[in-house]
C-alpha cells in the first residue's frame, strides 16, 4: 500500500512500470495513492488529475493481467479542513481506499520541512500535531491513517532530536486517537519510508504499534510510501517482521474501500 505514481508533481514513476517490480517482490497487491492537497502551502496543491490517473490504473491494471491485485487510492491532506472541496472534486466510491494525511498543522504550517522548528519549542509542535491528527480522524472519511509522527523527518533536516518515544510524553492523546482509529474501523499504517531517511525509523514508532495493538486494533496497512525509482517497495520486508513482533498476525488492503487480510507469516 501507499505506492505514489508520476500523477503526482512529487514522483516519477509511472503506475504500470511497478507491476513487474511487484511480481519480482513477490506481493500480492499494490496500493497506488496519488496526492490530492488543497492547502495552497502544499507542493503537491491543486494538481490533481482525476482522468489522468484513472488512465494509469487501467494501464497498470491491463498489465498486471489479473497476477497482480491493482488497487487505486488517495492521498488526501488534511481531509478534516478540505473533505467537501475534495468531495466535490472526486466520488470517493471510484476509489478502493481513501488515507488521511496530516502535512500542515494548524497555525504553524507545513511540518515536513525544517523551516516550522526555527522558531518554536518542537516538542510544543509535536504535541499539537497529535491534537490535530485527532480532529482529523474524528471526523474525516478515511480508511486509513498515513504515515503517524511524520515531524520527524522535519525534525531531522532541522538538526534537532527525533529520538523520543512519545508514548511516554503524550500518552493519553495517542491512546484517544488509537481509540477512535479502533471504532470507526480506520486502518493505522506502517509507514516505512522514515528507514531509508536520515531519523532511520518508520511511522509510527515501535511503541504506538504495540499500543494500538494493546488496545484491541488489527486494521494494519504496510506502505513504502514510495516516489522514486531507488525507494520501491523499500523496507516492506522489515515493516512486516516488525508488525509481526507487535502482535499483529495480519495486514490488510482495502478494495471498495473494504479492509482485506493479508498474513504476514
Amino acid at each position: 500500500m501507499h505506492v505514489h505514481t508520476s500523477d503526482s508533481p512529487d514522483a516519477d514513476i509511472p503506475a504500470w512500470s511497478l507491476i513487474q517490480k511487484g511480481r519480482e517482490n513477490n506481493l500480492r497487491g499494490i496500493g497506488f495513492v496519488a496526492h490530492l492537497d488543497l492547502n495552497p502551502e502544499d507542493f503537491c496543491y491543486n494538481s490533481f488529475n482525476a482522468d489522468t490517473y484513472d488512465e494509469s490504473i487501467i494501464r497498470a491494471r491491463n498489465e498486471s493481467e489479473g497476477q497482480l491485485l491493482v488497487m487505486k487510492g488517495l492521498e488526501v491532506g488534511e481531509p478534516h479542513k478540505y473533505e467537501e472541496q475534495v468531495k466535490n472534486l472526486v466520488n470517493y466510491s471510484d476509489y478502493d481506499f481513501i488515507t488521511g494525511a496530516l502535512h500542515s498543522v494548524e497555525n504553524i504550517g507545513m511540518i515536513l520541512g525544517k523551516e516550522a522548528y526555527s522558531d518554536r519549542d518542537p516538542l510544543e509542535i509535536v504535541e499539537e500535531y497529535y491534537t490535530e491528527t485527532l480532529r482529523m480522524v474524528e471526523i474525516s472519511d478515511i480508511d486509513i491513517l498515513a504515515h503517524t509522527g511524520l515531524f520527524r523527518r522535519g525534525l531531522a533536516l532541522a538538526g534537532l532530536r527525533y529520538d523520543f518515544n512519545e508514548m511516554q510524553l503524550w500518552p493519553e492523546a495517542i491512546d484517544s486517537i488509537l481509540k477512535v482509529l479502533i471504532e470507526r474501523d480506520i486502518a493505522l499504517e506502517l509507514n516505512t519510508s522514515g528507514l531509508r531517511r536520515a531519523e532511520k525509523i518508520t511511522y509510527p514508532i515501535p511503541a504506538i504499534l504495540e499500543r494500538f495493538r494493546e488496545l484491541g486494533g488489527t486494521l494494519v496497512t504496510l506502505g513504502s510510501d514510495t516516489h522514486r525509482e531507488p525507494h520501491v517497495f523499500f523496507g516492506l520486508s522489515r515493516g512486516a517482521a516488525l508488525l509481526l513482533q507487535s502482535g499483529f498476525k495480519e495486514a490488510y488492503a482495502f478494495v471498495d474501500r473494504e479492509p482485506m487480510a493479508f498474513g504476514l507469516a
